[in-house]
């Protein structure tokens, strides 16, 4: 039995989203952000009113930094971002769309290159001891995220947790993306678990969603991304700070 915050549940299944909730959020993506950008502003010139447009878009203060939580930039797929900059792209520099597309995908395919620097791969906390832990205890674990493909299975393996992960859906899968309840479903269906017996751990509100509309027996929201604890705690079940606060129980209390 697990022990999440006030909650005693008793799951097969635990679904985690990874950015946020296992690696850290600012520090990988304002950086791959940042990068981004910069490969694209060698390609083209991005005067002020492209550069404003796009930050506009995507839900980023290029003042101060800040990103908005609920935005783009937060809990958009990659694939989704990077349609959102072709667009503008293709708005105001007046590019083909064709040409436009292809700009922001090769600025994204040298920017997801050097992102291979293990430094910026930051796990919360002892990511792989916890996730052994509970796998060690007969948990089934799996990956729901809206990062492609070959960065998570990368960074997976930067954090020796790879081989826990019984089934991982990413955003290039081509599989309806969260709060869609699509990713849940098909985890479930794929390891042989009825969606009551499983729970997800994700640090966004379309983590939260998902988990509720697939049915869910459990939505639980860690603060450790990008989205703060007052947001979530609207949507989950509990907040907790991240997933070091799952505890696994020998047995249920006598008031649980």
């Amino acid at each position: 039995m697990l022990q999440i915050d006030s909650l005693y549940l008793e799951p097969r299944l635990i679904i985690f989203d990874k950015d946020g909730t296992l690696i850290a959020f600012e520090r990988m993506w304002r950086v791959w952000f940042e990068r981004l950008m910069e490969h694209i502003g060698e390609q083209i010139r991005l005067d002020l009113q492209t550069r404003l447009a796009l930050a506009g878009t995507l839900g980023y203060d290029p003042v101060d930094g800040d990103w908005d939580p609920l935005g783009p930039l937060t809990i958009a797929s990659t694939g989704e971002i990077l349609l959102l900059i072709a667009g503008q792209i293709y708005h105001h520099v007046g590019l083909t769309w064709d040409d436009a597309l292809a700009i922001v995908n090769e600025a994204e395919r040298v920017s997801r290159a050097m992102l291979s620097d293990s430094d910026l791969v930051e796990p919360i906390g002892d990511v792989q001891k916890t996730l052994q832990h509970l796998a060690k205890a007969g948990y089934l674990l799996a990956i729901a995220t809206t990062d492609n493909r070959e960065p998570t299975e990368r960074h997976l393996e930067m954090l020796g947790v790879a081989e826990l992960f019984g089934a991982i859906l990413c955003g290039d899968d081509g599989i309806p993306l969260k709060p869609a309840p699509d990713m849940a479903l098909e985890i479930c269906r794929q390891l042989g678990v009825p969606v009551e017996e499983a729970i997800m751990v994700g640090d966004s509100v379309a983590d939260m969603t998902m988990a509720r509309t697939a049915g869910l027996t459990g939505a639980i929201a860690v603060s450790s991304g990008a989205i703060p604890a007052e947001l979530l705690a609207e949507h989950a079940d509990c907040v907790i700070a991240d997933l070091h606060a799952i505890e696994i129980l020998d047995e249920a209390p006598v008031d649980a």
